[in-house]
């Protein structure tokens, strides 16, 4: 609690210390769900209200023994709704399904007797090779299931516990190519200043985040710089996939620039050792033109070193290990992305409640500097419409000028989220089955980035509260 407020201090999430996932290393934290607790390690929050538990990857060993994944049977707090069809990730392919229902959430270890907790969240079971690791859902918006089963946000029930002053966050993606490694950032409530620059840019949430690219360069050491033709595009800024989607001629265009080549198969751009080499020893660096339109107005620079763009990926994206550059070929408007890899250089900030995020570039400073947390207030404890200072957990605020030219919103956290994402699927009224989520379900990946089939239950789409199948808007009360 800060004394000179009487606002809750921002939570900080415990990072788990692990690097997981098959297409790219990934920083993670450690969370617990159930009882007797399961333990995973998730990767950054989505577009989703609703914490994901990947069954496969990024799992502790649970009762003495190897976890096959989220047991619900072993937990006696879990209480299932259904299985549902699951939203993320659509409009780039993505498919899967899920067992829905409540469950208890815990950061960190059995070891921090502080450790924030949750009660009866909306949890997600899931198995499919489309989303590899856990994923921690932080939108703000409710959770409809179907008519009877609704539910606040994972977000909304700490604000509501009064565990965290706001709905917002920020998220930087951990960096295993700088330094040491450095580890990912997630705070609730709040933002770390001292892990970001002070050119930063302020874009409305509508209803996701959405940046206009206005171009890109690539910048060799003691080389020339290779401008990367083709007209300003708008792209969402979205955790679910590592990868940049652009259109088709960009991604062309610095395939030839890079020496890459498009391996049809897996619909990704890969290396070979030459190629690889070569520009190893350029170690070019990649700038992003980032504005809220496309041309004009206000941009940040963001400047990411080859080595964050260098990944290795792992069955079922290859048979075997193998490099890629994240680059996707976009079949239209609504696959535009900025990915997972776009994120370890980037500082983002999400403030749902003004519906607001803030993008600047990220901060690596040897040794790293002391945290610097400064709270982001909630809405209904200000007596002005406008956004006031934010406060810094030690009790001194910035100045309306610092917050606009720092991160008012602090809502730039790509981590994509933006709205009730399952209120864009249809209720269907098939009964339910069964779904293994136990290691032993037939998966098949289609060639052409469609939906990934599974043996088993037939599914339900999620329940669409308000009559239509678009975004709804965030009700935070």
């Amino acid at each position: 609690m800060n004394q000179s407020t009487g606002l809750t201090s921002p939570l900080v999430v415990p990072n788990s210390g692990r690097w997981i996932g098959n297409d790219g290393s990934w920083s993670s934290f450690l969370v617990q769900v159930g009882k007797p607790p399961q333990f995973f390690h998730d990767c950054e929050p989505q577009r989703m209200n609703i914490t994901d538990c990947g069954t496969k990857r990024g799992i502790e060993v649970f009762d003495s023994k190897p976890s096959p994944g989220f047991q619900r049977n072993r937990s006696s707090t879990w209480k299932e709704v259904g299985v549902y069809r699951m939203g993320l990730g659509a409009n780039l392919g993505l498919t899967s399904t899920a067992y829905y229902g409540y469950d208890n959430i815990r950061f960190g270890s059995n070891s921090d007797q502080n450790a924030t907790q949750s009660e009866r969240s909306a949890v997600a079971a899931y198995a499919t090779p489309e989303f590899w690791v856990g994923q921690l859902g932080l939108s703000p918006s409710s959770v409809f299931l179907n008519e009877t089963n609704q539910a606040p946000s994972f977000l909304k029930m700490l604000k509501d516990e009064g565990k965290i002053p706001s709905l917002s966050f920020e998220y930087q993606a951990g960096s295993p190519n700088r330094l040491t490694r450095v580890a990912d950032s997630l705070v609730l409530g709040g933002y770390d200043r001292s892990r970001q620059t002070n050119m930063t840019l302020l874009v409305p949430l509508n209803p996701d985040a959405v940046v206009g690219m206005q171009s890109i360069s690539i910048q060799s050491i003691n080389g020339p710089t290779t401008n990367i033709p083709g007209n300003g595009i708008k792209a969402t800024i979205d955790t679910n996939t590592p990868d940049v989607w652009l259109p088709t001629e960009v991604c062309d265009t610095f395939a030839s620039a890079l020496g890459l080549t498009y391996f049809q198969e897996a619909d990704r751009y890969i290396f070979n050792d030459t190629a690889r080499s070569a520009i190893q020893s350029l170690s070019p660096t990649f700038r992003f033109v980032i504005g809220t339109s496309t041309a004009g107005g206000a941009t940040v620079t963001i400047e990411i070193p080859y080595g964050a763009f260098d990944l290795q990926a792992t069955y079922p994206i290859f048979a075997t290990p193998t490099y890629y550059f994240p680059l996707r070929r976009a079949a239209n408007e609504s696959q535009l992305t900025f990915g997972r890899a776009f994120l370890p250089e980037v500082y983002p900030s999400v403030d749902w409640e003004r519906n607001a995020f803030n993008i600047s570039q990220a901060l690596f400073n040897s040794p790293p500097l002391p945290r610097d947390l400064i709270t982001i207030k909630p809405i209904d404890a200000l007596s002005e419409v406008f956004p006031q200072p934010y406060e810094r957990a030690g009790g001194s605020s910035l100045s309306i000028g610092a917050i606009v030219g720092i991160v008012i919103g602090s809502l730039g956290i790509l981590l994509t989220l933006a709205v009730l994402w399952w209120s864009t699927m249809q209720t269907e009224s098939e009964p339910p089955h069964t779904l293994s989520t136990d290691g032993k379900e037939v998966a098949q990946l289609s060639r052409t980035r469609t939906a990934l089939e599974l043996e088993g239950r037939a599914v339900k789409e999620l329940y669409t509260p308000f009559g239509h199948y678009g975004y709804t808007e965030n009700k935070h009360s």
